[in-house]
């Protein structure tokens, strides 16, 4: 599952954190990578969480790299248009699990773009993404590297990085399943989401991409201005998400707003602890209906945290 926003600032990564953590809590195995290479944040929210030792590591850029470089000293294999071998696409070799115990023997991992260190900038200076396309089979390691988290995982989570770039399109059309489509209600926002959608939906109807489109951040307090920015939104992504009735999506457009929440917009903290269970209209609320979504109806919530466990 990708998190993609057009436009920065939608509160995607957030969502993503949240979401990552409702599932684990009910039992699964979840995969948090943070491919927002040129501005990763996803550690942000999951750093109380972290172990000590592993606030540096590597991350989706050295693994990458460790693959173009092996294969570019590998003539004969280049010549050969083979991989150099799968184990570069071993994602457990560079994500670690969270500190935190879960029900059932679940796990929330992290994949973190990379060492955040002057060696990071040069090493994402130095990607080709053309070059690790066309000369080093790069899809193929995609491929492989998409296989090896399906496999380990019972949900994979990615951070993507904004806008129309190589590495949103590796987010949004080479990996995912399923694409929420985040976006604020402002024109700009709508439109690029809505653009990436219709691109998605004409051009690679055959990869079976489910997106499902997330307004986020709606402040109620211009209520005039969200209700056009909501018929707007609506009209432009008329359609999606597919596989529904009328009555089913307009249903599914009420659910998944995401609400603006003052608090939240200071210091990277987790709905799952920052708001207390029950409330239907906080932000927590809003990630659980989202999660409802995305897993069919599996997950519908958070599961009941000790009072003072949760306040500390």
């Amino acid at each position: 599952v990708t998190f993609y926003s057009y436009k920065g600032g939608t509160g995607r990564t957030m969502a993503l954190a949240n979401v990552a953590w409702i599932l684990a809590a009910n039992g699964y195995r979840v995969l948090a990578a943070d491919w927002d290479l040129e501005s990763p944040g996803l550690h942000r929210f999951f750093h109380p969480f972290l172990p000590p030792a592993e606030r540096t590591s590597r991350g989706v850029v050295d693994m990458i790299r460790a693959y173009q470089l092996t294969a570019m000293r590998s003539d004969e294999q280049r010549s050969r248009r083979e991989l150099p071998t799968a184990d570069y696409a071993r994602v457990e070799q560079y994500a670690f699990s969270l500190d935190w115990t879960f029900p059932h023997g679940a796990t929330l991992d992290f994949l973190p773009a990379g060492s955040q260190n002057l060696e990071y900038v040069a090493t994402l200076g130095a990607m080709d993404w053309d070059e690790f396309y066309s000369g080093l089979n790069g899809g193929e390691f995609l491929d492989m590297m998409r296989e090896d988290m399906k496999r380990h995982y019972d949900y994979v989570l990615i951070d993507s990085r904004t806008g129309l770039t190589d590495v949103a399109d590796i987010c949004t059309v080479h990996l995912p399943d399923i694409l929420v489509d985040c976006f604020t209600l402002s024109t700009q926002g709508i439109e690029g989401a809505a653009r990436v959608a219709r691109l998605i939906e004409s051009q690679y109807p055959d990869h079976g991409i489910r997106v499902l489109p997330v307004p986020m951040r709606v402040d109620q307090a211009e209520k005039d201005r969200v209700e056009a920015g909501r018929a707007f939104a609506r009209r432009l992504f008329t359609g999606f998400p597919t596989g529904m009735s009328d009555s089913e999506r307009q249903q599914y457009w009420g659910a998944v707003e995401v609400p603006y929440q003052a608090f939240y917009a200071f210091e990277e903290i987790l709905a799952a602890f920052g708001d207390r269970p029950g409330g239907p209209g906080s932000l927590l609320a809003s990630f659980e209906r989202l999660t409802a979504y995305l897993t069919g109806g599996l997950v519908t919530g958070l599961p009941v945290l000790e009072e003072d466990l949760r306040t500390r």
